[in-house]
């Protein structure tokens, strides 16, 4: 999230009742025949010193790794933005090094609070929101890999900022599934007038060239002119920082998350590919657990699971997938078991 967290500490008491699964810190004995897992990381914040993020990273990093060496058949691990606090070159630094350490692949989803480089220290900070290419510096040889699809070569002009932006989009498929990371982060400057550094923390969908919303288009509109073919459709399954639906409710989106009209819009998307199967997205940004859907009514079949923040318990999702079919059995709420 941005600096503006004030609203999502005010509805602490409300979060509690939407967080209704108990986290677990023990680890599966063996891998189960026929499936594979991936983990999930979100809102690591490297630089919050308040919140002791390198720590709670490092615990993190610790429990995936237990549980490659105890036998789970961990994939890789998707991180679903936030890695950073300001997006310092230090920072980033501090956690390339950490997510270096895991056992297993990992694929990083950038955050809005990655977007834009300033230190509240000594109030200062880039011009604009450049930090999409520090991202895309800092972890090249993942994004250039040979299992990577479709990630943008270099920077577009962005009209609505005015400025060269990089947007972080790309994705895996693994068998019949289509595991697709995408980048809505808001290149605008958060309320300076209230003090605030950095980037909004609103989603925006980039709808021009080059942009995110045309990006996804197009790698839908391909994905489905190949499942057509098949008995199978594809499974998509979305990775990204924000939301669409915020959690709880009462949460303003169109300042938090993706306003209504925005949410409209990528189900409108959506719905125009009818071969593909989407299962649903895995998000971050609110720093809470939450289960349910994206969509509402509209499209109850569309799964939203959003993994608790890192920097808070050291939090992390496992995710089992059956190997033959591609199926999500189940999605599990861990911690590294370590400050």
């Amino acid at each position: 999230m941005s600096p503006q967290q004030l609203c999502i500490l005010l509805l602490c008491a409300v979060v509690g009742a939407w967080c209704s699964r108990p986290i677990s810190s023990s680890l599966p004995s063996s891998s189960s025949s026929g499936v594979y897992n991936f983990a999930i990381l979100s809102d690591i914040h490297i630089g919050d010193g308040s919140a002791n993020a390198t720590l709670k990273a490092k615990a993190a990093v610790k429990g995936i790794n237990a549980l490659v060496t105890n036998g789970t058949n961990i994939k890789m691990v998707f991180i679903t933005g936030d890695l950073t606090n300001s997006a310092l070159e230090a920072q980033w630094e501090i956690v390339t090094s950490i997510l270096n350490d895991l056992k297993v692949p990992y694929y990083p989803i950038i955050g809005n609070h990655d977007m834009w480089s300033y230190n509240e220290t000594s109030h200062w900070e880039t011009e604009a929101a450049y930090s999409d290419q520090l991202f895309a510096s800092y972890y090249s040889h993942i994004l250039n890999g040979p299992e990577i699809q479709a990630y943008p070569p270099s920077t577009v002009y962005n009209p609505q900022q005015k400025i060269q932006s990089w947007f972080q989009n790309y994705y895996i498929r693994m068998g019949n599934n289509v595991y697709v990371c995408l980048d809505w982060n808001s290149r605008e400057h958060a309320v300076s007038q209230l003090g605030y550094m950095g980037a909004m923390p609103t989603a925006e969908l980039h709808d021009f060239e080059g942009g995110t919303f045309q990006w996804l288009h197009t790698q839908l509109t391909y994905l489905d002119a190949l499942s057509a073919k098949q008995s199978t459709p594809l499974r998509i399954i979305m990775f990204q920082h924000h939301p669409f639906r915020t959690t709880p409710e009462i949460i303003p989106g169109f300042i938090y998350a993706f306003s209504e009209e925005k949410r409209l819009k990528i189900l409108s998307e959506l719905a125009q590919h009818t071969h593909l199967d989407f299962w649903g997205s895995f998000v971050g940004h609110f720093h809470m657990w939450w289960n349910g859907t994206a969509f509402g009514d509209l499209r109850p079949s569309f799964i939203q699971w959003e993994t608790d923040a890192c920097k808070n318990d050291d939090a992390f999702t496992l995710v089992t997938v059956d190997d033959t079919t591609g199926a999500i059995k189940n999605m599990q709420k861990m911690t590294g078991g370590g400050i």
